[in-house]
């Protein structure tokens, strides 16, 4: 029985395609351990994984306020405040997951994409660099968060951003690393939870990426959600669980919609308030959680802020977007959805009623639509999902033992 450990940041969009694999794993015979938050626990447990925990550190960028998130834009969160949050994350969890495996090595060390204390762990041990990529590929190849900031920002800012780098590879006895190799260093493998044909440029990246496509496994418990009464067309609406506590934005849905063919599902989280709404019309439903992957078989049209996870959920249904991206990865995503005409994209401070409205009634009518979606459905399954990653995880065990 091999071991695989996983270093993963505490985020439902991060964390579901890989416990999706880990179930994957267990049931082959594996052991898996995944150190997590309390918050997560449960779930992680019901993977199969085993789930030390840990305390995330506080953010000193954007501390502890919790109506921080409330109509919060994507301009709120600049993109060099955004890097340091993630590093002090890595400076804050990376050595409380090294205490925790220092005593139970894993035969495989895997990390994703967005977790720094799993790329400074992999250095800190000099194991292979095992990265999973819940987004786009980034690398050298393509544009990278970390060469984003030294266009973006500020010399002073760098200069900081430089300094605080130094100090957290110090912090494990690691040399220092410039600035721009969080965002460009390479894997030795790289396992992207999308299909190929979604990646932009993607004949510009080597064999050392795996595209599997989004691992959708099964969810701790299903709701028992029906799909409202009547033959109209269904509409559903999530922002996520992080961007998610939009009133303004969800009582502009109301008005775009209130009064067209079609029913409503709508995901508003669990701080907004339904009567925080006004008039809910008699063609919505409101949700706090919504059981996404019980109402996508049966939408029309999926509203969304285009994280990874729910545009491959979308389209793993075959469902048109309307993406409403709330941070720059998110609008990455919302823009190759438009190239590929999948769907359509609405930036945030675009939003108005008539333009939502317009759009849901554009995808509904579109007469070609439906091939390009059966186009990418069909290259989601090709790709292999959960039991695919799994594959390339054991592949990649055998290769590096026998070095």
């Amino acid at each position: 029985m091999s071991h695989f450990a996983f270093a993963c940041m505490p985020a439902q969009g991060h964390l579901m395609p890989l416990l999706a694999v880990t179930r994957e794993l267990v049931g082959r015979g594996h052991r898996v351990t995944i150190p997590t938050t309390k918050e997560f626990q449960q779930q992680v447990e019901a993977s199969g994984a085993a789930a030390p925990l840990y305390e995330q550190p506080s953010n000193r960028e954007f501390g502890d306020d919790p109506d921080l998130m409330r109509e919060a834009k994507p301009d709120s969160f600049p993109l060099a405040a955004v890097f340091r949050m993630f590093l002090d994350e890595a400076a804050g969890v990376a050595p409380q997951v090294k205490s925790i495996l220092d005593g139970d090595r894993p035969d495989l060390f895997v990390y994703d994409q967005m977790t720094w204390a799993g790329w400074l762990l992999a250095d800190k041990w000099r194991v292979p660099h095992v990265m999973l990529f819940p987004s786009l590929v980034t690398g050298q190849q393509r544009p990278s968060f970390a060469a984003g900031i030294e266009q973006m920002s500020d010399p002073e800012t760098r200069a900081s951003l430089d300094d605080a780098v130094a100090a957290t590879r110090a912090a494990l006895d690691l040399p220092p690393a410039a600035l721009s190799e969080f965002g460009a260093h390479e894997p030795e493998l790289g396992i992207a939870f999308l299909p190929k044909a979604f990646q932009p440029d993607a004949e510009q990246i080597d064999e050392r990426y795996e595209f599997v496509g989004p691992c959708l496994g099964e969810r701790t418990g299903t709701t028992g959600w029906q799909p409202p009464a009547g033959d109209l067309p269904l509409v559903y609406l999530s922002l996520g669980s992080a961007f998610n506590q939009q009133p303004t934005f969800y009582r502009t849905v109301i008005e775009a919609l209130r009064d067209e063919p079609v029913r409503v599902e709508m995901a508003i989280g669990e701080q907004v308030k339904p009567e925080e709404l006004g008039e809910i019309p008699a063609n919505f439903r409101l949700h706090g959680f919504a059981p996404q992957l019980e109402i996508l078989p049966h939408a029309s049209v999926f509203i969304t802020h285009c994280g990874m996870g729910g545009t491959q959920e979308g389209l793993s249904f075959g469902v048109p977007l309307i993406g409403v991206p709330q941070m720059f990865e998110q609008q990455m995503n919302a823009e190759r959805v438009v190239q590929l005409g999948l769907g359509k994209h609405i930036p945030p401070a675009e939003v108005t009623a008539d333009r939502l409205r317009t759009a849901v009634r554009e995808l509904l009518a579109d007469p070609e639509i439906g091939g390009r979606l059966t186009a990418m459905r069909a290259a989601i399954q090709t790709a292999g999902g959960s039991a695919r990653a799994a594959d390339v995880l054991e592949h990649a065990l055998t290769q590096y033992a026998n070095r």
